[in-house]
């Protein structure tokens, strides 16, 4: 085998054996979503997060923990929710007199 070929052979060779029975490396808690959410609601989020974190300082409060507590809180109330969900989509059906 020329020498060229050799090398090529040798360092091909780390890949093959670390391949089997590696520990996957990513442990991430956090994926990233895409959401399509009204605009106007959006921008309240956003206002109220510089709000919060403005009255919090000097505690800083990143946005994905701002956006975690709101929906973990929503998930604790879901009574209340559905309720008013329920009021809206009733709500909506009524037009405009």
């Amino acid at each position: 085998m020329p020498a060229g070929e050799d090398r090529i052979a040798k360092l091909s060779q780390r890949f093959k054996t670390h391949a089997v029975g590696r520990r996957a490396q990513n442990t991430r808690t956090r994926e990233r979503h895409s959401l399509y959410l009204d605009a106007e609601l959006v921008a309240q989020a956003n206002k109220a997060y510089k709000d919060v974190s403005h009255q919090l300082y000097p505690r800083t409060v990143s946005k994905s923990v701002f956006w975690e507590t709101i929906l973990s809180y929503g998930l604790e109330h879901l009574t209340e929710l559905k309720e008013a969900m329920a009021k809206e989509a009733d709500g909506a059906d009524v037009p405009d007199a």
